[in-house]
């Protein structure tokens, strides 16, 4: 078989993985944006809430990245 035959999730399940990482990226990109414009705003505290919350999303879609069902 495939390299997917050592893989702890096959067929359905990996493809159903692949799916929910996708769908979750995308549920996630408009809050980056979002925490982007932000962190342009003149206000100092909004500007360190918004770097707060890009580093998060930017922590949460890498470990989407490395998740061991992207390969």
């Amino acid at each position: 078989m495939t390299e997917s035959s050592n893989h702890p999730l096959s067929g359905t399940a990996l493809q159903d993985a692949a799916t929910f990482r996708h769908d979750l990226r995308n549920a996630l990109a408009p809050a980056l944006l979002c925490a982007d414009i932000l962190s342009s705003h003149q206000d100092g505290t909004v500007q360190q809430n918004a770097q707060t919350i890009i580093e998060a999303l930017e922590k949460a879609l890498k470990l989407l990245k490395n998740s061991t069902f992207s390969r």
